[in-house]
């Protein structure tokens, strides 16, 4: 690409170029901004970057082979949405549009270059230069009002891909009436999730939705900077040049100048109203998911608890088979360590049935009223309540009576 000027504005051209061309093919950078309005004594430069999440089956990693374009190579980010039966997963990859202009300010007829660049292959987005806009074909922003054209026919198709996916996900998490109502159905499967294979793609998700908004706002604060850009640099510039050229009417050129600024505000209108439409539907996405997964959590946690409380009946069983038999266990203990002499075997025998009885009986009855006063919250209470009145009536009295004495000393007996 030439760029008319002296060298170092051809340098500095070049670079601009480079710098376009390195972003659409590069990883997208974090915290640097991708629009750019550049201004030399010769040339205008503007460039300006969209991204899409597409998603869809022809995505997949093991069936989407990226074609190189051009001789470029794009770095993108890609992946897939696992889905629950495993035979309808979706790819996922970022696509991108890509335009810049370089345009001439220094005559009235200015030659301009338009660079569009796309993931989704060429598209014819302008027409010929003979109809510009309908628009006066004088003007040193000629190539400007064409690039503004290009990026306002890049919207719908930008649009466009993002509705697809944000279909592909309904497809992928939406819930159809017939599943609910046919009774041949197995509702468990959306109720409980036992593997957290559910609950991991709502996670997933969440996730994308979030990703996919903060790139939709994203595109907007890069469109609007660019617009403050351009009203900072370059139109205070034409103008500036208009009224100072010799010969030459200034009315066409400041309504030149009018109708680029209605060009921008119709483009961010656009872009504006597509955008709010774009984020209200992940919103209410956002949220359906958030209604699916606390569904879900409440149904596991019921189920949880339900297999918690057969559980506890289990273990209640457990132990009283082990209460029945811990008092023989410990007897058969306490008489196998040889601290008891017996003359005879009759008369071992006779203590040990009566130790054993007694312990049992004594184990089964201290057993039972600990299980009857459990059984009821409300007796368990009334218990605790009677054994704190009963230790605080074994503690305090004494603490009365010496009291009681103290005031008994000669220092009070005036009182």
């Amino acid at each position: 690409m030439n760029v008319v000027g002296d060298t170092s504005q051809r340098t500095l051209g070049t670079k601009k170029a480079l710098r376009f061309l390195s972003c659409y093919a590069s990883r997208w950078p974090q915290f640097t901004r991708t629009s750019e309005v550049w201004l030399s004594s010769s040339c205008i430069h503007l460039h300006f970057h969209l991204r899409v999440l597409s998603v869809g089956q022809q995505y997949l990693p093991s069936t989407h082979k990226y074609q190189a374009k051009g001789g470029l190579r794009p770095a993108r980010v890609s992946g897939k949405l696992v889905s629950l039966s495993g035979m309808d997963d979706i790819g996922v990859i970022e696509e991108r549009f890509s335009v810049a202009v370089v345009a001439s300010n220094t005559a009235d007829m200015p030659s301009y270059t338009i660079i569009y660049l796309s993931d989704s292959g060429y598209r014819r987005l302008f027409m010929e230069s003979e109809r510009l806009l309908d628009m006066p074909s004088r003007g040193r922003l000629t190539g400007v009002a064409v690039y503004l054209r290009v990026l306002r026919s890049i919207l719908p198709i930008w649009t466009g891909k993002w509705v697809k996916t944000l279909n592909e996900v309904d497809n992928l998490l939406g819930v159809k009436i017939d599943d609910l109502l046919d009774p041949k159905q197995d509702s468990g499967s959306m109720m409980f999730d036992s593997t957290f294979e559910r609950s991991r793609l709502y996670f997933t998700v969440l996730q994308t939705l979030r990703i996919m908004s903060e790139w939709i706002q994203e595109s907007e604060r890069e469109l609007q900077q660019l617009r403050k850009d351009f009203g900072i640099s370059v139109q205070p510039n034409a103008a500036r040049r208009g009224s100072i050229s010799p010969g030459l009417d200034d009315a066409p050129s400041n309504t030149f100048i009018k109708e680029i600024d209605e060009a921008w505000e119709e483009l961010m209108s656009i872009h504006t109203s597509t955008s709010k439409c774009l984020l209200d539907r992940i919103e209410k996405k956002e949220a359906e998911i958030k209604s699916f997964r606390d569904g879900l959590f409440s149904a596991t946690s019921v189920r949880e608890a339900s297999r918690a409380t057969v559980l506890n009946q289990y273990i209640l069983v457990f132990t009283i088979v082990t209460i029945f038999y811990l008092p023989l266990n410990y007897v058969s203990s306490l008489f196998g360590m040889d601290i008891f002499p017996y003359s005879n075997i009759g008369q071992s025998q006779s203590s040990f049935v009566i130790t054993t009885v007694m312990i049992a009986f004594g184990t089964w009855a201290v057993s039972a009223v600990v299980l009857w006063l459990v059984h009821d919250d409300r007796r368990l209470l009334r218990f605790k309540l009677l054994l704190r009145n009963f230790r605080w009536e074994a503690i305090y009295p004494l603490r009365g009576r010496e009291f009681k004495e103290e005031r008994s000393d000669t220092i009070f007996q005036g009182v």
